[in-house]
């Protein structure tokens, strides 16, 4: 008896984990939505989002156990956040914060090493650093493309399927968003 209670109560928690991680990606994904949407008139308002999307991003890989997925989205909300108190200020970003930023990626990424696809997870992360670093929306959303379907590659690999979901809606998102404020906008304004 015990044990039937206990492979209840195991397959309650891994449905729970697994519906958690829908939700918390669902919420990310909103975020992001908007990120890539949204004509801002500049990356703060951007980078507040993506800040939020990354973290709750991060959290829902936890519970899919895609570990390099989840350490990858943690940093990046960490320099998203550093990024836009820069940005706050009207500053630059140090040429020295961009290179501890991609150091924090690899050694963090190889800290956490589960097979070839956390290569995958580091290049991501990389091309991250050039979204976030961007002072134009528009090169922030191209870079953020390349980014998104370097994740959903990632995501094909590890079995991340609430996260590929997520990518994937987001890539549609970002192609739309390049097309409405970076082609048509910029042609009415010619």
């Amino acid at each position: 008896m015990s044990e039937f209670l206990a492979t209840i109560g195991n397959d309650f928690i891994s449905d729970f984990s697994y519906f958690l991680s829908y939700i918390l990606t669902f919420s990310g994904l909103i975020c992001m939505l908007a990120s890539s949407l949204f004509k801002f008139k500049n990356m703060k308002a951007i980078l507040l989002l993506v800040f939020l999307g990354n973290a709750l991003v991060a959290t829902s890989y936890l519970f899919s156990k895609s570990w390099n997925g989840a350490i990858s989205c943690y940093i990046g909300a960490i320099q998203t956040i550093i990024n836009y108190f820069y940005y706050s200020k009207g500053e630059d970003l140090p040429r020295w914060l961009i290179g501890v930023y991609a150091i924090a990626f690899i050694v963090a990424n190889l800290a956490v090493y589960s097979g070839w696809h956390t290569f995958i997870a580091i290049i991501a992360a990389l091309v991250f650093i050039l979204c976030i670093a961007q002072k134009k929306t528009s090169h922030y959303r191209l870079y953020t493309l390349v980014n998104l379907s370097l994740w959903a590659f990632y995501d094909i690999v590890t079995f991340s399927f609430a996260q590929l979901i997520l990518h994937s809606v987001q890539i549609v998102t970002s192609i739309v968003g390049i097309v409405i404020n970076d082609i048509i906008k910029k042609s009415k304004q010619a």
